[in-house]
């Protein structure tokens, strides 16, 4: 039987390009696929070229162990972490920042809340559960457990990747930090000579200058000025003399500690308001390096939910309740 010659070019240049399209569909890959393959063949490239051995897990992000502890405290979900670091950045192999405070570690706590990591950049979150107390690890991590596309002139440009040498210093449970922090505030108050009244909940109540007005209730709305500080009275947050703060005491406004003393106030009152971190802002979130936290909570659309405030973080309140409605 004879074939057309035709026919048959045809069929063969079909066949070509069926294959041709099939393989261009197989190798077409996102620009997020683009973005890990790039990252790691980066990754590994300085891995090589340095002759480290490191391995990879199954976020992308490679660690190589420094020093192993098989007798510490193995971290699992829930812990709060205390670490010292130092953050390069791989491709300019420069520093980006350090923390060597043994005595003040970073603490973060070891879990997710709600669609935010505990820290930033992620891949810390996702990775610190493989390490023990006393153990150092360096963490190698892309830009897609890190910052993505954010970019600060001041620290990385868009789709750096890091590395993180990590010594973890202390695993605590929140029952534990909260009795440190406890500690902490009856020591403040008592170097501070201060007379105090407390209550279950621990918080502390400090009159400064008596009101004689009336207190509010669960439904007012307040107007008041506010600075809120840490123990050792670095100033977070505060109201200016012109604008004053104006809240309804209804549970959504105002942190717990926050509402629940204003309402121990009197109209026309100064006070301090002194509280654990479980009144205030709690596990918060944790920020590498640390000068974004006041970057990104000044920038309520890039980081709606970033809080000022350091996570476990002990906090003051000196208010001057002005009015009542």
């Amino acid at each position: 039987m004879k074939i057309n010659k035709n026919i048959t070019s045809t069929i063969y240049t079909a066949l070509f390009l069926i294959l041709l399209l099939t393989g261009c569909l197989d190798s077409s890959e996102s620009e997020f696929e683009r973005q890990v393959r790039e990252a790691d063949e980066m990754i590994l490239n300085y891995l090589e070229t340095n002759n480290i051995e490191a391995e990879k897990q199954q976020s992308g992000i490679y660690i190589e162990k420094l020093h192993e502890n098989q007798d510490g405290k193995q971290v699992v979900e829930g812990h709060i972490v205390g670490i010292l670091y130092t953050m390069t950045h791989l491709e300019g192999d420069y520093e980006v920042e350090a923390h060597e405070d043994s005595l003040n570690p970073l603490r973060f706590s070891n879990s997710l809340q709600g669609n935010y990591h505990s820290i930033y950049p992620a891949g810390l979150n996702y990775e610190i559960g493989k390490m023990r107390e006393g153990e150092k690890y360096r963490f190698f991590i892309p830009s897609y457990q890190a910052f993505e596309s954010y970019s600060h002139k001041d620290f990385f440009d868009a789709y750096s990747h890091f590395i993180i040498e990590t010594e973890l210093v202390e695993v605590k449970t929140e029952d534990e930090i909260y009795e440190e922090e406890r500690a902490s505030i009856l020591n403040y108050i008592e170097e501070h000579q201060l007379e105090a009244a407390s209550y279950p909940n621990s918080l502390f109540h400090i009159v400064l200058e008596e009101g004689d007005g009336d207190h509010p209730s669960s439904s007012s709305q307040v107007t008041l000025h506010f600075s809120r500080k840490y123990l050792d009275g670095t100033v977070i947050e505060q109201t200016t003399d012109d604008e004053p703060l104006s809240a309804n005491l209804n549970g959504s406004q105002l942190v717990r500690g926050f509402e629940d003393g204003v309402l121990l106030m009197r109209e026309g009152e100064k006070a301090k308001l002194i509280m654990p971190s479980k009144l205030a802002f709690g596990k918060s979130i944790q920020v590498i390096p640390q000068a974004l936290r006041e970057i990104w909570a000044a920038d309520e659309e890039l980081m709606p939910f970033m809080p000022a405030t350091k996570p476990f973080s002990p906090v003051i309140y000196e208010v001057e309740l002005l009015s009542i409605q």
